[in-house]
């Protein structure tokens, strides 16, 4: 897997993470991870998060995360890398978030990121206890990675 991390909004340096997000976006990914695929995750701003979420989900709010699959085109050669898929972060929400569940910044942006991929490698999150399951996963990679 080949992780591409990207700030597009003005996420203070020492957040800037970037190991830390691949090692979430890997752990998130599972089996999925092992493929030869491409991921990227790009950090937004309220204004950029509320923009994709209207254009490609029809939703009129500021979201704390929005994950994109794309499907391997079917003329791809075997073993040629593809693009898996796309993780939109608003760093604006992690930061007004980590005060009400009690984290750090960083570790919110994990949060994020790490529900990200969650979804990507096929998790959903529409019942209440599917959330549930998603948040105590994301929790268990995120303790995991930080304990290092």
């Amino acid at each position: 897997m080949n992780a591409h991390i990207f700030y597009q909004t003005d996420v203070p340096r020492y957040l800037r993470r970037t190991g830390l997000f691949k090692q979430a976006l890997q752990k998130g990914l599972k089996n999925f991870a092992r493929q030869n695929m491409e991921v990227n995750v790009i950090f937004v701003d309220e204004k950029e998060i509320l923009r994709v979420n209207k254009e490609f989900l029809g939703h009129n709010y500021v979201t704390d995360v929005i994950s994109f699959n794309h499907a391997r085109p079917p003329v791809l050669p075997p073993g040629e890398p593809w693009a898996f898929g796309d993780i939109f972060v608003c760093y604006q929400v992690a930061r007004k978030n980590a005060k009400n569940f009690n984290h750090t910044i960083l570790q919110e942006m994990m949060m994020y990121v790490t529900h990200g991929a969650l979804h990507l490698s096929g998790m959903d999150d529409h019942a209440p206890q599917d959330r549930a399951e998603m948040d105590r996963q994301a929790e268990k990679i995120i303790v995991a990675i930080l304990k290092k």
